[in-house]
């Protein structure tokens, strides 16, 4: 180990591309490249990220952390072509060649190789020559080791914690099973689950075949399988793929029966003959029967009942309500930035941890954007180029809570960007929970999303005993909107515009800070209408990334249908808008 280093960036050049930074064991930045290109979920080597976290950076001895060095991983390194095609192709931006199908089943015999010494070595001088920087400098971190440190490293924890992540796959590994020891902040690997057992990548092929956008609708596939009927275990034909056994010491054993390279063709089999909505309902059953059992197994294994989680199969709340209520987890906290995009923050933790032997400062707040002041600053500009109202309200939050209150949809812009998928309170369209209008018109008219997909809504932490049923207390807490709950009678009522057809939400938990503008907004609204919540969903128009700056919240803002926007301390109004000058 060594205490030359003061700060630690790291680096995810794939799916979702970012960089994070670490100073003096803070965490000080971390941005996704989509928010600064405009590009969603953009792939290759951060550069905007990167010129972001090195300024931040400046005059610090940094240690690099870029992530997963697999060989297809090292392929399209090499040629970054592969890389980009394969991006226009899954977004739909072009149409299949002729080759397309050899071309997918080589890519799902690739990913399943693992990596190895030469591989890693390679990895290391790849990053150094590209980041410019020296090869000593740059500490390789292993995929799953990286979603693990992002899932354990955050919180804090008043023991000994589990951490599982669940993923596709990288490094060859679909999964991993971790050891966190609280006192030494060290993380010990128990079980790897191999990439041809890959839960990831099963929902990736049902999405896939779907039609749906594989890496980015499979929580489409989730919704819409709300919407059909309980499928009996014994005839899911997906459930017979997979086994799960105790294993050595009674830790779990994942397999499946049919390989990566052939599930595309077996999914599409079942897709043919199965109404659409059934076919997501099968999957979801798979995955909410197998991974609470595994959880289940691991907590009787080992004795253990504080998890944490991460990897992309992690974003499937209503797998993650399920996992919070088995009689053996007494607390699950689930990454926030569970998916690919959050390899760069999990890389620069485990590595800071090992060049210096600390632990980095837990932290609870995923605002990780740069900060920069006052969004609002140059409001009377934008006001003055598009012919809008303008007011600089003395609380912008209760001027934002007044028109929610009075039935308005607000766009809301405050502080540095979320990392991650979901709207904490920094960029989001923000609407009453309880108005089905509200919710359509943002789902067919704003933000243009199939009309299946719900929203989520942020409430007070104090309103969770009334609104939801399955709400036990503070181990229940879901600051970060990564978890499902059932309603009761009022919650149904309260949120009936953020709830799906099985009375069943996403809610983002507010705890009692009057110095949050997101906070008192809340507070407002549950006096000026009964209940403290909201519909939140990002400031984004469909298919588009959230942004990071001033500028480019604006021009969703003009995208779109909505009237309202609080840029920082500014209120925004549109009278006639039709043109966006910035275009």
């Amino acid at each position: 180990m060594s205490e030359t280093y003061d700060a630690v960036i790291g680096v995810w050049d794939g799916h979702d591309a970012g960089a994070a930074l670490i100073v003096d064991g803070r965490i000080v930045l971390a941005l996704n490249e989509e928010r600064l290109s405009g590009r969603k979920l953009d792939v290759g080597l951060p550069v905007r990220a990167l010129a972001a976290v090195r300024q931040a950076a400046a005059g610090r001895r940094i240690a690099w952390a870029p992530s997963t060095s697999d060989p297809a991983k090292t392929l399209t390194r090499i040629f970054p072509s592969m890389k980009e095609n394969y991006y226009r192709l899954r977004r739909r931006l072009e149409p299949p060649g002729p080759l397309h199908g050899l071309k997918q089943r080589a890519k799902y015999r690739l990913t399943q190789w693992p990596t190895n010494g030469l591989l890693r070595a390679w990895a290391r001088r790849s990053f150094a020559s590209a980041l410019q920087v020296p090869a000593g400098d740059v500490f390789l971190v292993d995929h799953h080791e990286a979603h693990a440190a992002s899932a354990a490293m955050w919180p804090g924890w008043e023991r000994d914690a589990l951490v599982v992540t669940l993923d596709g796959i990288g490094d060859g590994e679909s999964g991993s099973v971790w050891e966190w020891s609280e006192s030494d902040a060290s993380l010990r690997k128990l079980v790897s689950i191999p990439g041809s057992a890959s839960l990831g990548l099963f929902f990736e092929h049902v999405t896939n075949e779907l039609q749906m956008r594989p890496l980015e609708d499979e929580g489409k596939v989730m919704a819409l399988a709300t919407y059909a009927a309980n499928t009996p275990s014994g005839i899911n034909p997906f459930l017979k793929w997979f086994t799960l056994t105790p294993g050595r010491n009674g830790l779990p054993e994942l397999r499946c029966s049919i390989p990566p390279t052939r599930m595309a063709r077996e999914v599409a089999a079942v897709v043919w003959c199965t109404p659409r909505e059934q076919v997501c309902r099968m999957a979801q059953q798979t995955l909410e029967m197998i991974v609470p059992q595994f959880f289940a197994l691991l907590a009787t294994a080992t004795g253990r009942n504080h998890f944490a989680y991460a990897g992309g199969v992690a974003s499937n709340i209503k797998v993650n309500r399920l996992i919070r209520t088995l009689p053996g987890v007494a607390r699950l906290e689930v990454c926030p930035a569970m998916g690919d995009g959050g390899l760069a923050l999990g890389a620069a933790l485990a590595t800071w941890r090992r060049v210096t032997g600390r632990r980095p400062h837990p932290f609870s707040d995923f605002r990780l954007g740069t900060d920069h002041g006052d969004l609002g600053r140059n409001a009377e500009e934008i006001a003055r180029a598009i012919s809008a109202d303008l007011s600089r309200p003395a609380d912008i939050a209760l001027a934002a809570a007044d028109l929610v209150a009075a039935g308005e949809i607000v766009m809301w812009a405050q502080g540095r960007m979320e990392l991650g998928a979901r709207a904490l309170g920094a960029r989001s369209i923000i609407a009453r929970a309880d108005s089905v209008t509200a919710r359509d018109d943002l789902n067919l008219r704003l933000k243009r999303r199939v009309w299946f997909q719900p929203f989520c809504p942020s409430i007070l932490l104090s309103e969770a005993p009334a609104l939801l049923a399955d709400y036990r207390g503070h181990q229940d807490d879901n600051l970060h909107m990564t978890m499902g709950f059932a309603t009761t009678p009022l919650g149904r009522r309260s949120l009936a515009g953020a709830t799906g057809p099985d009375g069943s939400c996403r809610p983002q938990m507010v705890a009692e800070n009057a110095a949050e503008p997101w906070y008192r907004l809340l507070a407002r609204v549950k006096t000026l209408t009964g209940a403290g919540a909201i519909i939140n969903t990002s400031l984004n128009m469909h298919g588009k990334p959230m942004s990071d700056t001033a500028q480019g919240v604006v021009e969703a803002w003009l995208e779109s249908g909505v009237q309202h926007l609080a840029l920082g301390s500014a209120l925004l109004s549109k009278k006639t808008i039709t043109t966006n000058p910035w275009s």
